[in-house]
């Protein structure tokens, strides 16, 4: 069975991840992810993820929370969650990402209405932490371990939902112990910013103003402001140059082509301009993060 190593997120005309390798016929599918190379920037998507610190430690932001993972231990994202991943230190993840059908099968079964929608319907429920603390947290983080190890053999799909249906029971028994916290961001205000993220993901590469963006979601400027503000703790600028970046560094690490061109792609006015705002954001120049990940193995 296939495993697969992102770097780079496809996005629908909704704003939603497209998740490579995830079919209709089997709808779940496991990423390798190291976020050394590359963070997984702001997204969301339909899919419920379970997510493994397989090597280091890693950060988790969602509007108006920050939790770090280390080695060993994990998390849940429940459905349309808006989140970015990013390494702390040296940071491999295993990302187990399965939409409903997996376990539900048709709609409005026994296992969507009676297990499945307790969950996915909780709008409080954004993340749920397993660091062990509990006999589920544990026993979920042993069972992650066992997925990952069945996507290494064939003929495993029956016993890979097996395990997640196990997964699934664990979950709920957590969250019965569970104390919600009322959301910090107003849900209108996070739906706003998507649609925003969702416009500039799909137009990074082209001259974008603040109206531009605003415009995207039929707010004003200044709502536009408070959005990416009390959600992500930024300008919509700063965001747009920051996602610029990164998709810089998958041409820089994929392609050949020069980083004039990869400036040109990328939206930046100028390589002079485009150096000065990597070597910010990434504490290098452009030609120093290609050769060092050229000698990556």
């Amino acid at each position: 069975m296939e495993i697969r190593d992102i770097s780079k997120l496809k996005l629908d005309r909704s704003g939603l991840e497209e998740i490579e390798g995830l079919t209709v016929e089997y709808p779940y599918v496991l990423h390798r992810v190291d976020l050394t190379s590359a963070q997984i920037p702001w997204h969301w998507h339909e899919e419920v993820e379970f997510i493994y610190v397989r090597e280091g430690s890693m950060r988790v932001r969602t509007p108006g929370r920050v939790l770090v993972f280390e080695q060993g231990e994990g998390f849940f994202t429940n459905t349309n969650v808006l989140s970015c991943l990013e390494e702390e230190k040296g940071g491999k993840i295993d990302s187990h990402l399965l939409h409903e059908a997996f376990l539900g099968g048709h709609f409005k079964s026994v296992f969507e209405t009676k297990y499945l929608e307790p969950v996915l319907k909780n709008r409080s429920l954004e993340i749920l932490e397993f660091r062990g603390h509990t006999e589920a947290q544990r026993k979920i983080l042993e069972k992650l371990r066992e997925a990952a190890r069945l996507q290494e053999e064939e003929n495993t799909e029956f016993q890979t939902r097996n395990v997640f249906s196990e997964i699934w029971l664990l979950l709920l028994k957590e969250m019965e112990a569970m104390e919600y916290e009322r959301p910090s961001v107003l849900p209108a205000r996070q739906e706003r910013l998507q649609t925003m993220l969702a416009y500039i993901q799909q137009n990074y590469e082209k001259k974008l103003s603040l109206e531009d963006i605003a415009g995207a979601a039929f707010v004003g400027k200044r709502e536009c402001l408070r959005c990416f503000q009390s959600c992500m703790g930024k300008t919509p600028f700063a965001y747009l140059l920051e996602y610029r970046v990164e998709v810089s560094k998958r041409l820089l690490r994929e392609t050949k082509v020069s980083v004039m061109e990869v400036a040109s792609r990328t939206g930046f006015s100028s390589a002079a301009y485009y150096g000065k705002i990597f070597r910010r954001v990434c504490g290098m120049t452009p030609g120093e993060y290609r050769r060092q990940a050229l000698q990556m193995p």
